[in-house]
Order: structure tokens, then sequence, then C-alpha cells
């Protein structure tokens, strides 16, 4: 596969993921769903509102719906009220009361808090044609934090006994877990194993992102009381802050170069300052700081495509567009199913990569930043060691050993991977703990049972992690 047509590909994938995403998510039947309301206020008059503005007070809150029951045959069969969101509630039909969401009260004594789901059955005869009222009494004293938005929704729709929401809505998603799960294990073993930072960082990020798919399906599994869904948004909003950490993560330790880690500094601060700007709702936030955190890791590979050093991270660009125009669509679908699919192809497109032919001779390509000499520190002296002398490297822990063509060997005072950091020029990490000169390499020697080793032009040989293979053959016939 080449180049192009592996970004054209993941374009692909992305596109096909935003149409999944916004245009066959699955939804519970509804007959009806309340958004305009009025609410009592202070001096006793009904005033016109919207339930998205409905937040945590101090006192009881009576709000009111309208309602316009038709002819069609939905309302024969049994319907059920369906409210959601962090607060108790009374509900009443026409004046009628019909159910209790837990137990309104003054203050946190008198109140008892109600699950975060409910349903409430409509009796046959309240439901006859015209214009009907419902009024929610509500009250907030269990929550711990403010929230500007409490009333998740209100609806009309098939009755189920149990405000629980059904799980065969949530199969999707739960595929998607299974699968971020199993990817996200893979490539930190193969990280661990190759020591590969790509990997891991990726498979670091997968983890993330499914302890947000986690706490999403929570609520289908659990009908909690409406307080603990505080701990929820916290474990939502943590793992996704991870997720986003764990890309910038990814791009600093693969990235060559200081424009890079100028730009992942430059979008962390951008994301610290997007905190003393106010947004609309507590989704809006989620999304941003995605958003944001992902924009230095895109943009950083984006800087190194331009400068004909083609990384897969350059094609974090692609993955932070498509969430853009996800947001944008609906965040609410970004949120609950987009973002968790653009995981899925971001992790699993790592791995398309160590297939993918560079089409871009090593010859083109300007890397400032690449050390042709090793420095080896010792009692306050520096001796600079001439790359290439030196056919490999071997990890040992905190430290590196040198080997040279003479076959004498050199201590030196870092890891392996803090010298590969440094780009020495001609080496290619093959292992965990080697990395070998490609001007020394003779060739590629392969065994029963996927095991795999180099010879050298001077009889050494050296072993091949499998995970490491196909980047080596990359850099050997490019």
């Amino acid at each position: 596969m080449s180049l192009w047509q592996f970004f054209a590909l993941m374009a692909v994938l992305y596109g096909f993921a935003l149409f999944i995403s916004h245009q066959t998510t699955v939804f519970e039947k509804t007959y009806w769903s309340g958004y305009d309301l009025k609410s009592l206020n202070e001096s006793g008059e009904w005033i016109a509102g919207n339930r998205f503005d409905i937040g945590t007070e101090s006192a009881i809150r009576r709000l009111r719906f309208e309602v316009n029951i038709d002819e069609s045959p939905h309302w024969q069969k049994p319907v059920g009220l369906r409210i959601g969101g962090p607060f108790s509630a009374e509900v009443f039909w026409d004046g009628e009361p019909i159910g209790n969401k837990g137990k309104v009260g003054t203050d946190s004594d008198t109140e008892t808090p109600g699950p975060i789901d409910f349903v409430a059955f409509i009796p046959q005869r309240l439901l006859g044609q015209g214009k009907h009222q419902v009024e929610v009494h509500l009250s907030t004293h269990h929550l711990w934090m403010r929230d500007d938005s409490v009333f998740h929704f209100i609806q009309l729709g098939p009755y189920r006994d149990n405000g629980r929401r059904e799980l065969r809505y949530y199969a999707a998603p739960l595929i998607i877990l299974s699968a971020l799960l199993l990817l996200s294990f893979q490539s930190l073993r193969i990280g661990r194993s190759a020591g590969n930072p790509l990997h891991i960082g990726l498979g670091l990020f997968g983890f993330s992102i499914s302890l947000l798919l986690m706490s999403e399906v929570s609520r289908a599994v659990v009908n909690y009381p409406y307080h603990f869904h505080e701990l929820r948004g916290i474990a939502g909003w943590s793992s996704n802050i991870l997720a986003g950490l764990a890309l910038i993560f990814t791009a600093y330790k693969t990235l060559p170069g200081r424009l890079s880690k100028s730009i992942l500094v430059a979008g962390f601060v951008l994301f610290i300052a997007s905190h003393f700007m106010k947004m609309s709702s507590g989704d809006m936030r989620l999304a941003m700081d995605f958003i944001l955190l992902a924009l230095g890791p895109s943009f950083a590979g984006a800087a190194l495509m331009f400068q004909r050093n083609i990384h897969y991270v350059s094609g974090f660009s692609l993955f932070w567009l498509a969430c853009v125009f996800s947001n944008h669509l609906s965040t609410g679908l970004f949120l609950d199913s987009f973002q968790f699919l653009a995981a899925l192809i971001l992790i699993g497109g790592a791995w398309l990569w160590l297939y993918v032919k560079r089409e871009i001779p090593a010859s083109e390509t300007k890397d400032e930043s690449v050390s042709n000499c090793f420095e080896i520190r010792n009692a306050g002296t520096v001796t600079k060691i001439d790359t290439q002398i030196c056919f490999g490297l071997k990890g040992e822990g905190n430290y590196t050993t040198l080997l040279l063509e003479d076959g004498k060997t050199l201590l030196h005072q870092n890891g392996l991977g803090a010298i590969m950091e440094t780009n020495p020029a001609g080496f290619v990490r093959i292992h965990k703990s080697y990395a070998v000169n490609l001007r020394w390499v003779k060739q590629l020697k392969t065994a029963p049972g996927s095991k795999y080793w180099i010879e050298l032009t001077n009889g050494e040989t050296l072993p091949v992690s499998r995970y490491r293979v196909n980047e080596l053959r990359s850099h050997m016939f490019s």
C-alpha cells in the first residue's frame, strides 16, 4: 500500500464512521419530547423557558410542559412518561399525580434522591385527544456541585416497567467497547515488547477512551440514585482528559524536532486557557476539552508532513478534522458514538501503517535534528563517538551499551529510548532492547515461530522483534 493510498483509506474510514454515528444511531421510540416549558417564578407567575436552562437551585421548582394528543393509534397502547436527570421529582398529568422520582424536599433532610432515570405509567383514561399539561415539581439538594442543566429529557413513548434504559440500545457501544479493550491491550503489549512508543501511547489512549465509554454505558446497566451521576460525570471527564493527554504523550515520544514539541506545548496552553471561557453546556465543555487536547498532536504531525518527513502521527490531522466536523454536526452524537468509532480507526490504523511503503526517499527528507555522534559523559568530561563506527545499541535498563566496530563496548549514561529520541543517524529500533545501524545490516533472517534476526557485515547478529520487522524492512528497502 502506498502512502497516499493509506491516507485516502483512513479518510474514507472516518467518513464512514461519521455516517454511521450521525445517521444510523438507534434511539428509543418516542411519541413526544419536551423542550419548551413554563416555570413558576417567585412572584407566582408562569414564565416561558427551556428545559436546558433548568439548573440547581435551593428551592423546589415547578415546571409545566404542554402535550398535544392526536388520533394516532399508538396512544391506544400502554404509554409511559420517561424523565431523566439528576433530581428528585413529583409528576402530575392534568393535575393528577402519576408518579414520584424519589421524594421532593425543601432541603437534603426532607428530600429522598430518586433514580437517574424514571418512568411513570399514564392511565388510558388520561390520554384523550387534545392538549394536556404535564407538571413536574423537582428539587436537587443532594447534588454536590452546581449544574446549569439538570433536566436531561422528558418523553412519552411505549411503557416499560423500569426507568433504566434498555441494554439493546447499547449493543453497538458494547461491541465497540470490546474491540477497544482488545486493540488497546494488544497495542500496549506490542509497544512494550518492541519498545515502540507509538503503540504504547495509542494503547493508553484506547484504555482512556474505553473508560469514557464504560461511564457512558453505565447508565444503561445501573439506574443509580441521581446524585451518583456526578461520579459518572467525573469519571467521564477524567478519562476524556486522559485520552487527550495520551495523544500528546504519543506525539511527544515519537515526533522529532523542537518545532513539534513547541506545537504540543502551545496546544496544551490553549487547552488550559479555554477553561477561562464559559461553555453553553457540560457536553460542549467535554467535547472542546478533547478537541483542544488533540489539536497539538494534529498540528505537530501536519508540520512534520510539510517538512516531507511523513510519520503516522501525521494522520492525526485527519482524526482531528473528523472530530471537529462530528462535533459541529451534533455534540451529543460526537460524544456518544463518533468519538469511540474514530478511536478504533486511529488505533487500528497504527497496525496498518507497518505495511505502508514510504514513497518519499530518505535523501529528500530534511531533519535538522539528526545526531551524528553519541556523547558519553563521565566525571565531567564528554567523549564523542561517531555513529558510523557503532553498529548497534543494546539497552541495559537506564543505560545503553554502544557496540563498536572494533569489538569494544562503551556504556552510555542514557537509556535506549532516550538515545533514540535524539535520532542518531542511520539507526533504527529493532527490538525492545536493541537498535541497529542500517549501514551494517547484511540480511534479515527468519525461522519458524515468527522468529527474526539480522546478520551484520561484521558477522554479528541481533534479534528483531516480530512487531518491528515490517518497520525494519521498510527502511532496508527504501
